[in-house]
């Protein structure tokens, strides 16, 4: 896609989703409510993609990654 496409891709996209939100108007609640999924769950992702490590390391560490066990206590 060319790069002068994008902002006319972009503005398509938000002009798209004004019509649906001003078409289903009636169903304000719902809309509503579906909004703030999609808001949490882009918050989510957002949240998850800064974090400072890979959460795949911790998956798959067991318990004397993280602490040293002495031989005499178990």
């Amino acid at each position: 896609m060319s790069f002068a496409l994008v902002p006319v891709a972009e503005a398509a996209l938000f002009t798209f989703g004004c019509v649906m939100i001003h078409a289903l108007r009636r169903h304000a609640d719902v809309v509503t409510a579906t909004l703030a999924c999609l808001v949490t769950l882009l918050v989510l992702m957002i949240g998850i993609a800064c974090a400072p490590e890979s959460f795949a390391k911790y998956q798959a560490a067991s318990i004397g990654d993280f602490a040293q066990l002495e031989p005499a206590t178990y």
